[in-house]
């Protein structure tokens, strides 16, 4: 018999806002610190969340080879799957696998693009090929193919940041590449520095300097932006002792190239265990700006007169004597 109780109003299920799901692609080489690295990825997989894709490439390998390291690579997710993690976070995460033959900077690009990742996690030690080289060399490279972030774990424990500094040079930084950060914000819902040195010879630009500093930050979604302008003609040595200062644990750079990029994992950095080596850094690429494109005759004559006139020089904005 069911009884039905009198004066009640049919219950209605509140919908909840689904949650959007990111990619984390993992490059893993199987070395000790690689643990590290899949440790860290697992944390940022439940907090975001994602799916974390783990990456293997072998050099040389028969079918047989490739699916045993596939089975290696489920064992060592399953072992850290509850690794500094509670059981029921552990199970929230999803895991997907690939193995294949060659190395890492042959096919991070296409995989990269074929799970469309999000962020690519890898270890600052990490080695490719076989070829072990001076740490972040590999992070580096990997970093100039893939189009979004790459993350730089160095060995250790640690744990998800609570602190955030932004290094770059927001005069020439490309407005476009501050949504690839604010896009990361649910990954690292911290507090960001927004860091931009100059040198003393700089001194006179101090109030241009100011004002991209702070157009870059009315830029970015992101809660509790604070903006810092400093002197120091050794930006790496400075951001170095910043992040030491204010407890900086996740360093995030926009480099403007390869090479600038290398400067941050120096030998000499790593040798004297220079703070920022010692945190996670988050490389953004700045994206390239997009010519103007126009939709009809009336703007393409628009967009040609602003560029006669960008061309032509400000008279108004000198000062006669």
């Amino acid at each position: 018999m069911q009884f039905q109780s009198k004066n009640r109003e049919p219950a209605t299920k509140s919908k909840k806002p689904e949650t959007t799901m990111h990619t984390l692609l993992v490059p893993i080489d199987h070395t000790p610190a690689a643990e590290h690295t899949l440790a860290y990825a697992n944390k940022l997989a439940v907090r975001w969340p994602a799916e974390v894709v783990l990456l293997y490439c072998v050099p040389a390998a028969t079918p047989g080879e490739l699916q045993r390291q596939e089975q290696r690579l489920r064992s060592l997710a399953e072992r850290l799957r509850y690794q500094q993690l509670t059981r029921q976070d552990g199970r929230r995460i999803r895991y997907r696998y690939r193995v294949l033959a060659g190395c890492l900077h042959d096919h991070v690009q296409a995989e990269a693009a074929r799970c469309a990742a999000d962020l690519v996690v890898m270890g600052l030690e990490h080695i490719d090929c076989g070829r072990q080289e001076a740490p972040g060399n590999h992070a580096a490279a990997i970093t100039a193919l893939v189009a979004c972030p790459v993350l730089v774990v160095p060995p250790g424990r640690r744990s998800l940041p609570s602190r955030l500094a932004f290094l770059a040079d927001f005069g020439s930084l490309h407005l476009n590449t501050l949504p690839r950060l604010s896009a990361l914000e649910g990954a690292f819902p911290a507090p960001l520095d927004l860091v931009q040195f100059y040198a003393p010879a700089e001194r006179s630009q101090r109030r241009r300097l100011k004002q991209d500093l702070n157009r870059a930050a009315s830029h970015l979604s992101w809660n509790g932006v604070t903006a810092h302008l400093l002197e120091d003609d050794a930006p790496l040595e400075g951001i170095s002792d910043f992040c030491a200062r204010q407890g900086v644990q996740l360093l995030v750079v926009a480099p403007g190239t390869p090479a600038q990029l290398l400067r941050y994992f120096d030998a000499c950095y790593a040798t004297t265990r220079a703070y920022h080596t010692q945190i996670p850094v988050l490389v953004l690429r700045g994206a390239e700006a997009l010519p103007a494109t126009a939709c009809c005759d009336r703007c393409a004559e628009r967009l040609a007169q602003e560029e006669k006139q960008a061309k032509l020089p400000d008279y108004h904005a000198v000062r006669w004597a």
